[in-house]
C-alpha cells in the first residue's frame, strides 16, 4: 500500500494534536496509548541499535543481524503508524516482534543461563498497550511461557552453546539496564502526565458542579418565587370567593337553590385551594421552608374539627363514619393544630374518595413517651376504611410525589398525587412517622405517629362557638387595598357583631393615621401589601411612635403569602399574629373575639 507525503504529513499533524490531547478527555486513553507506542519504539529502536554495535564488536553475526531486523521492524510500524494505519494491529505486531528478538538473542547467548533473559522478560512489556485485559494477559503469558519453557529445557538437561564468554557481555548488560532504566522513565513521565492530565479533569468538573450548583440554586429561589407569587395571586380571588359564597349561604332571604349553588361555589373554592395549598406545601418542602409551630392546642377539639370538616362528603356515600378517641388522651398538648388538621383531613378525604361502602374510622390513643413519660406523650392515629386498598407491588409508590399507586386512580377519582406526599413532609417535619397497611379489596389503614408535649389550658382561649350574634359594640379596622376584601371582611363581621363600628382604609399611612386619630379601635385587620405604605412599615410606626394606648393596639395581618419567612417578618414588625387569605368566616370571628372579650 503507497501513502503520499501529503497523507503522512496531514496524519503527522493529527498525531501531534492527538499527542496534545486536543480532542477531550473522552480520547485521552486512546492518545495515552499511542504517546507510549511511539515512547517504546524510540527505546527500542535505540536498544537495539546499542546492541547491534556491541554484537559487531563481539563478533556476534546473528546477533548483530537480528538487532538490525530489530532496528528495521521499529522504522516500518512507526511508519505505518504514521502513515494511518490502526494502532491496534500495530500494538500486536509489536509484542509479537519484540517477543521473538528477545527469545532469539537469549537462545544463542545461553538460554536461561544468559543475561539476556531479563531483556526476555522486559520484552513483554508493550503488552500494556493492548486494548483489552485479555490481550495484556494474552501478552505478559507468551513471554513468560518462553522462560519458563527455557527454565525447564535447562533442568531436563538441554546443551546450550556459548558462541561467547560471558565476561564479554559486559557492555550488552549495561545496554540492557539503561534500555529498562528508559522504560522505567518513560512510564513514570506518563504517569504524572497522566495524573496532571486527570487533576486538571476533576478540576474542570469541579468549577462545572460549582457552577451547576449555583445555576441549580438561582433556579430554586426563582422557583420559590414564583410560586409564592402565583399562591398570592391565587389566594386573594379565592379569598372574594370563598367569601362571597359564604355570605350567600348565610343569607336566610335567599331560596335554596341559591343557597345550594353557593354550597356548590364554595365546594369548587375549596377544592382549588386545596390544589394550591398542596403546591405551595410541596415547594416549601422541596427547599426545606415548611412552616411548623409549636403552641398549646385542645388535641380533642382539632381531632373533632377534622373529623366534622369531611362529615358531610362521607354522609354522601353509605359509609359508617366514626371516630373512637382513647379515654387517655390528653386534652392540651404543644404542637401544630393546623398541620395536625391537614394530616387528618388528607387521610380521611383519601379514605372516602376510595371507599364507595362500608366503614371509615379514625382511632386515636396516646402513650407515655419512654424518655419523659410525665410531660410527654406519643400520639398514634390511625385512619382505617373498608375501601379498593392498594395492591403490595404497588406500596413503594403511595407516597411518592406527584404520582398514584395506579395510573388509573387520577382518570377515576381524581387527584394530583401530591397528598400523602405532603401529609408525610408534615409527619415528619413534626418529628413523627407515618406507615401504612393495605390489602386489595380489604382496605387500607393508615398509622400517624406523633412525639409531642404535654400541657395545660392556656388562661386565655379561643372562643370555642360563635355561632350567636354579639351585641358588644367593638371598633375595628380594616386596611386593604383590595375593596372587595374590605367589603367581604366588613360584611362578615357584621354578621356576627351586630353593633360593630368598621372603618374602612386602603393603605397603611392611612392606617396609622386612622389609629392615631381615631376613637380607639379593638382591633385592627392589616394587609401587607399596600401602596404608599406596606402593612409591616405601618405597624412599626404604630407601635413605635404612637402613645399608649393606641401604640398597643391588637393588629392581626391579613396575608395571600403562606411563606414562613413572610410570617415571621410581621411578628417582627410588631403584629399579634397573621391570618392567611382566604380565611373562612368561623376563623375570623374567633381572632377577633380573642381580642375584644
Amino acid at each position: 500500500m503507497k501513502y503520499s507525503f501529503s497523507t503522512i504529513n496531514s496524519n503527522l499533524k493529527i498525531l501531534k494534536e492527538r499527542l496534545r490531547g486536543r480532542h477531550g478527555p473522552r480520547s485521552s486513553q486512546h492518545h495515552e496509548r499511542e504517546w507510549l507506542f511511539f515512547s517504546f519504539l524510540l527505546i527500542l529502536l535505540l536498544g537495539f541499535a546499542a546492541f547491534a554495535v556491541v554484537s559487531w564488536q563481539l563478533d556476534l553475526t546473528k546477533g548483530l543481524l537480528t538487532n538490525l531486523l530489530g532496528i528495521l521492524a521499529m522504522l516500518v510500524l512507526g511508519g505505518l503508524r504514521l502513515a494511518g494505519v490502526r494502532l491496534s494491529p500495530l500494538i500486536t505486531a509489536l509484542q509479537a516482534l519484540t517477543l521473538a528478538q528477545a527469545f532469539y538473542i537469549t537462545w544463542i547467548t545461553g538460554g536461561i543461563y544468559s543475561a539476556t533473559t531479563s531483556w526476555l522478560a522486559l520484552a513483554t512489556l508493550p503488552a500494556i498497550l493492548a486494548y483489552t485485559q485479555r490481550a495484556r494477559l494474552i501478552g505478559l503469558g507468551v513471554g513468560w511461557l518462553l522462560i519458563v519453557g527455557l527454565y525447564g529445557y535447562a533442568l531436563m538437561g538441554g546443551d546450550m552453546s556459548w558462541p561467547i564468554k560471558p565476561n564479554n557481555l559486559i557492555h550488552w548488560h549495561f545496554m540492557m539496564a539503561i534500555v529498562i532504566f528508559g522504560m522505567q522513565l518513560v512510564l513514570l513521565l506518563l504517569l504524572g502526565k497522566v495524573r496532571n492530565e486527570r487533576l486538571q479533569y476533576a478540576q474542570q468538573q469541579r468549577r462545572k458542579l460549582r457552577q451547576l450548583t449555583k445555576n441549580l440554586q438561582n433556579s430554586q429561589n426563582q422557583k420559590d418565587q414564583f410560586v409564592a407569587s402565583v399562591s398570592h395571586e391565587l389566594r386573594t380571588p379565592m379569598n372574594a370567593i370563598l367569601g362571597l359564597a359564604d355570605l350567600i349561604q348565610q343569607d336566610k332571604r335567599l331560596d335554596d337553590d341559591i343557597h345550594s349553588k353557593a354550597g356548590d361555589i364554595q365546594k369548587s373554592g375549596e377544592h382549588l385551594l386545596t390544589v394550591i395549598n398542596d403546591l405551595l406545601d410541596h415547594a416549601q418542602m422541596q427547599a426545606g421552608r415548611l412552616q411548623v409551630v409549636q403552641e398549646p392546642f385542645n388535641l380533642h377539639d382539632t381531632l373533632e374539627m377534622s373529623f366534622q370538616l369531611l362529615r358531610r362528603r362521607a354522609q354522601s356515600k353509605p359509609l359508617r363514619y366514626t371516630l373512637h378517641t382513647e379515654p387517655n388522651l390528653p386534652h392540651w398538648v404543644v404542637g401544630d393544630s393546623h398541620r395536625l388538621t391537614q394530616i387528618l383531613v388528607n387521610l380521611l378525604g383519601n379514605a372516602i374518595k376510595f371507599t364507595a361502602k362500608g366503614e371509615i374510622n379514625m382511632h386515636c390513643a396516646a402513650e407515655p413517651a419512654p424518655e419523659d413519660p410525665q410531660h410527654r406523650c406519643v400520639l398514634k392515629i390511625s385512619v382505617r376504611d373498608t375501601g379498593i386498598g392498594i395492591a403490595p407491588e404497588l406500596h413503594s409508590r403511595v407516597f411518592g410525589s406527584f404520582s398514584q399507586a395506579d395510573s388509573s386512580i387520577a382518570r377515576r377519582f381524581g387527584g394530583n398525587g401530591l397528598g400523602l406526599s405532603i401529609t408525610r413532609g408534615l409527619v415528619e417535619a413534626m418529628g413523627g412517622s407515618i406507615d401504612f397497611e393495605s390489602q386489595v379489596d380489604v382496605g387500607t389503614t393508615f398509622t400517624v405517629t406523633l412525639p409531642c408535649a404535654l400541657s395545660c389550658a392556656p388562661a386565655r382561649s379561643l372562643p370555642q362557638d360563635e355561632a350567636g350574634n354579639c351585641d358588644q359594640m367593638v371598633r375595628i379596622l380594616i386596611a386593604d387595598d383590595n375593596p372587595l376584601n374590605r367589603q367581604i371582611a366588613a360584611l362578615q363581621l357584621h354578621h356576627h357583631f351586630t353593633q360593630a363600628q368598621i372603618t374602612e382604609v386602603d393603605n397603611g399611612l392611612q392606617a396609622f393615621e386612622a389609629v392615631r386619630d381615631g376613637p380607639g379601635f379593638d382591633v385592627v385587620l392589616m394587609d401587607l401589601l399596600m401602596p404608599e405604605m406596606d402593612g409591616q412599615a405601618a405597624t412599626r410606626k404604630i407601635r413605635s411612635e404612637l402613645p399608649a394606648p393606641q401604640c398597643l393596639t391588637p393588629i392581626i395581618a391579613l396575608t395571600a403569602n403562606a411563606d414562613k419567612d413572610a410570617l415571621a417578618l410581621c411578628l417582627a414588625a410588631g403584629m399579634n399574629e397573621c391570618v392567611v387569605k382566604p380565611f373562612n368566616r368561623s376563623l375570623l370571628i374567633k381572632r377577633v373575639l380573642f381580642y375584644v372579650t
